[in-house]
């Protein structure tokens, strides 16, 4: 998975099940692309739910991380600030994923009933 874009505010990529799955979460820390592979879809839909949070998280850890980079580098981000948009980017995430694990399950219920 290629690396997340550099310009002022960092995003993310992560990966899980040895590539087969990839998320890159965007500037706003939201989920931005989801990226499986023809053989993740092997994986039963609990696994590959599993992998998916995985990659997700990797992501997100990833922006994080490029975020305490960027802030050390400057001063004056509240913690107060920077604990609110933890906390927006963990919501919107869980709906996200909420919504992505159900059409997964629609998709897998449509492929097994043919």
């Amino acid at each position: 998975m290629p690396a997340a874009p550099e310009n002022d505010e960092p995003t993310g990529t992560g990966e899980a099940a040895g590539g087969m799955v990839g998320a890159v979460v965007g500037e706003d820390g939201l989920l931005a692309t989801l990226r499986l592979d023809a053989r993740a879809m092997r994986f039963g839909s609990m696994d590959l739910a599993d992998h998916i949070v995985s990659a997700v998280r990797a992501a997100q850890q990833d922006r994080l991380e490029r975020m305490d980079e960027a802030t050390s580098a400057e001063e004056g981000v509240l913690p107060e600030e920077f604990m609110r948009r933890l906390d927006d980017m963990e919501a919107q995430a869980s709906h996200d994923f909420a919504r992505l694990t159900s059409s997964l399950d629609e998709t897998l219920r449509r492929l097994e009933e043919r």
